[in-house]
């Protein structure tokens, strides 16, 4: 080991790599820094211009930065033409459809006011547990090329570490420290080795290495933590995490192991049971769905593993129980102040912070909150939105730019490229769930275009599932009947709203961080009497309780706007255009067959076994673990009549450009 850290020389280096393996790794990352360096920029005489979009340089006005990638833009309405600028300091972007292409890097130099490096991970896991060592030989040529599947996630370098019983490797995405902060990070502490691979961010590192006196970090590394408080604590350490996570740290060389996934289920983690006692584990379902294992399924949300112990659930919160007293009981005085907390500690290293405002409620809570902190460091206040010209999401987010003050960027798609994109956006979605495909294809178009200008980007996910956002709660019976179905949809984000967007960002090596569903603002909202969350009617809609915290400080017509899903407010016909386009690509003869050809969730409408046939295409024999809401949509789930959606989406469009002018099709 090196003297100076204690840390063994990682067996990553080019002269220990197996050639097989190195070259296929290699050849994928060269491929998307390639990507990156022949974009072209169309400016505002409709001349392309060729250059590499990592010049970090503010678009002039009317000039529409392209998509990173060396591949024809479909044909797009918008394609060729200048388009104007919106908002305060705006610059509005038509990307044109890539596949899986990662655009230019945030600028920053990684150090913290101390000097110190915070070497942010957000990455990609592949663990292999092998007790008796029966993959030992060529287990890291084998798991270097599974790895490479998972490139996007970490496109920056990969690095493997392994012994008899294990192997771990790991795809980078360096946002700091990329030296220091290489996975697998390892410990020698005697005849002993620990080693750890780690997806996502530990928000309270530095607390808990102080809480319990920790020695020096040797990297600058968030992940390191998770092997010194492994050795200090065992397994009861992952109570104590504030994260997004999926890691596996191994101990004793092997005689000692945990995987671990976050409480909400925001960052992704497989497991699979192969022969001879191995166990995979994997951040994403395409590095592991064909190795030859007897099943694979999802790593359960706030859970960890242990050889000895299996499955042991670690997030227990109070307010997800049947009894009467778990019902909160409290006003929501408290909550504001906690919420501001979580955005500070997850705006808390120096790198370029962009938002996703998508004109509605919860993004602009966040950019609100955001505002302050950015002009306190100095930072740009970079703001990004996708939609269709004229759709209640752009134009909602444009107010908020020019009210905010921001540099506003979008990406206007039209219903030719979302049909296109759709064999793209379920390979990297990994499920056939429709209305989650219907939503994740604009987020796919959007993180494409904010990874050419920075790494991390604060979203409002996870709102609705805490305050009742969604339209259907307007039917609901009473408070309980509130509390319990927020309960059943808040279990299923892992498989919703945080696998799209991890999904979809991470497709081009973005990170997304979600304050809401910090497990601080989760348990001071849960405990809210869901009295306040009642919606009844004009006078208190949907999320009320989080529109009075900010009134005043948010332009009405946003902050009152109607709730809109994430395919909804994009545009209100374009789902439509997807549909008939679906349609269009199975035949009555073969829709006939649809529950003999697919007797697990069998499709309901054409569009669906459009999908399916997709996932099929690239996951065959994975179905049997994709979430499918019960009733074909999230709605039809409820433990009362839903009168606002369908399978096939919301049933009136309409309401949702209420307060917007100039949007089109309302």
């Amino acid at each position: 080991p090196d003297r100076r850290t204690g840390i063994r020389p990682r067996r990553d280096s080019r002269s220990r790599s197996p050639p097989r393996a190195r070259v296929a790794a290699s050849l994928l990352r060269a491929f998307f820094r390639a990507s990156a360096m022949f974009a072209t920029t169309t400016v505002a005489s409709g001349r392309t211009m060729p250059g590499p979009i990592g010049a970090r340089r503010r678009p002039a006005r009317g000039e529409v930065p392209m998509s990173s990638t060396p591949r024809r833009a479909l044909t797009s309405d918008a394609r060729g033409k200048a388009l104007s600028s919106r908002g305060a300091r705006a610059c509005v972007a038509n990307g044109a459809l890539i596949h899986g292409g990662v655009g230019a890097r945030a600028r920053g130099d990684g150090r913290e006011a101390n000097g110190r490096a915070y070497g942010a991970q957000m990455c990609s896991v592949l663990a292999m547990y092998d007790p008796n060592g029966a993959m030992e030989d060529g287990r890291e040529t084998l798991m270097r090329e599974l790895s490479a599947r998972m490139v996007t996630r970490g496109p920056d370098g990969s690095g493997y570490f392994g012994s008899k019983r294990y192997g771990l490797a790991h795809e980078r995405l360096a946002i700091m420290d990329p030296e220091g902060g290489k996975q697998p990070i390892v410990y020698e502490d005697g005849a002993k080795t620990y080693a750890v691979c780690a997806n996502g961010e530990i928000y309270n590192f530095r607390k808990l290495q102080a809480k319990y006196g920790l020695t020096a970090a040797k990297t600058g590394s968030d992940s390191e933590v998770l092997l010194q408080l492994y050795k200090h604590l065992g397994v009861d350490f992952v109570k104590e995490l504030n994260g997004i996570f999926g890691f596996v740290v191994v101990g004793d060389d092997g005689d000692h192991m945990i995987a671990a996934r976050d409480h909400a289920g925001i960052k992704p983690l497989y497991i699979g049971y192969g022969k001879n006692g191995v166990k995979w584990f994997a951040s994403e379902l395409k590095a592991i769905c064909d190795q030859d294992c007897e099943r694979i399924e999802e790593f359960p949300a706030g859970h960890y593993w242990t050889p000895k112990d299996g499955f042991v659930k670690w997030y227990n919160p109070a307010w997800d129980s049947d009894d009467d007293d778990a019902v909160g009981t409290k006003d929501t005085s408290h909550v504001r102040a906690i919420l501001e907390k979580a955005i500070i500690d997850q705006t808390m290293a120096d790198v370029p912070i962009g938002l996703l405002l998508s004109g509605g409620l919860d993004s602009a809570v966040v950019s609100t909150v955001l505002k302050p902190m950015l002009e306190k460091s100095g930072q740009e206040y970079l703001s990004f939105t996708v939609g269709q010209e004229g759709s209640p999401d752009v134009t909602a987010a444009r107010m908020m730019s020019e009210y905010l003050g921001t540099t506003h960027h979008e990406y206007l798609f039209t219903s030719e490229e979302a049909c296109a994109n759709i064999e793209n956006v379920i390979y990297h979605l990994e499920t056939y769930e429709p209305e989650l495909i219907r939503s994740a294809i604009p987020n796919y178009f959007l993180a494409k275009l904010t990874s050419q200008h920075v790494k991390v980007v604060l979203t409002g996910e996870g709102s609705d599932e805490l305050f009742a956002g969604y339209l259907y709660f307007r039917d609901a019976p009473s408070s309980k009947h509130i509390h319990n179905e927020l309960r059943r949809i808040f279990g299923a984000l892992h498989n919703v709203n945080c696998q799209r967007a991890d999904r979809m960002t991470m497709a081009h090596g973005l990170e997304a961080r979600v304050p809401f569903l910090d497990p601080r603002v989760i348990d001071a909202v849960m405990e809210v009497d869901p009295e306040f969350k009642r919606i009844e009617g004009e006078a208190k809609p949907e999320k009320h309780a989080l529109r009075a915290l900010f009134d005043g400080e948010i332009p009405d017509p946003v902050l009152w706007r109607t709730k809109a899903m994430q395919c909804e407010g994009v545009g209100l016909n374009w789902v439509e255009d997807l549909q008939k386009f679906c349609d269009e690509q199975v035949s009555d003869e073969d829709f006939a067959k649809a529950e003999s050809t697919y007797p697990i969730n069998p499709p309901h409408s054409k569009e669906e076994m459009y999908y399916r046939r997709i996932f099929e295409k690239h996951y065959h024999g994975m179905d049997k673990f994709v979430h499918v809401w019960e009733g074909g949509c999230r709605a039809g789930g409820a433990a009362w009549e839903n009168n606002q959606y369908t399978r096939a989406g919301v049933k009136n469009v309409q309401q949702l450009a209420k307060g917007l002018t100039g949007v089109k099709g309302a």
